[in-house]
């Protein structure tokens, strides 16, 4: 009895056969890859480690900052900081203007362990993208934005939980 006659029926991956496809269902696999074992090296899990790249990238953040940027709840994001504060990577500071807010700041030794673990990808990376003629650099810009707008647009259709 083949498997279509049983009811189960294989439907085929979009993008099979579509070679730039395949390279971003690559990237994704590899990303989760590196997700996963970053986190593992430095002892946090994997939401935890998207807070504390936030962090590296746009400087101190509220807890309500972080919680926009990870779509998720203040309440989570409060959760998050916590973990992170116990392990060592962040530490809350009053906020200089506004006595209301406390500002979540990366440690700096976490920031060093963090970017040595990534150094050989983000320089890897850069270095692909500085051998773009400008033309092709802008043709990738243009298409990564679309796959950005396309997965924002996605993660925004699921429920919050």
């Amino acid at each position: 009895m083949t498997s279509s006659a049983r009811g189960s029926r294989r439907t085929e991956s979009p993008g099979v056969g579509n070679a730039v496809m395949e390279r971003l269902q690559e990237v994704g696999t590899l990303t989760r890859v590196i997700e996963q074992r970053l986190s593992g090296a430095l002892g946090i899990n994997a939401t935890d480690l998207a807070a504390l790249e936030h962090l590296a990238t746009d400087g101190p953040l509220t807890a309500k900052d972080l919680a926009d940027r990870l779509r998720v709840s203040t309440a989570a994001s409060t959760h998050i900081v916590d973990r992170l504060e116990r392990a060592g990577h962040v530490v809350r500071r009053p906020h200089a203007t506004d006595r209301r807010k406390v500002l979540v700041e990366p440690v700096a030794e976490s920031m060093e362990r963090l970017f040595g673990h990534l150094h050989p990808l983000l320089h890897g990376v850069e270095g692909l993208v500085e051998a773009l003629r400008p033309g092709d650099r802008d043709v990738v810009k243009a298409f990564l934005a679309g796959v950005v707008r396309i997965y924002t647009d996605t993660a925004d259709s699921f429920p919050q939980g």
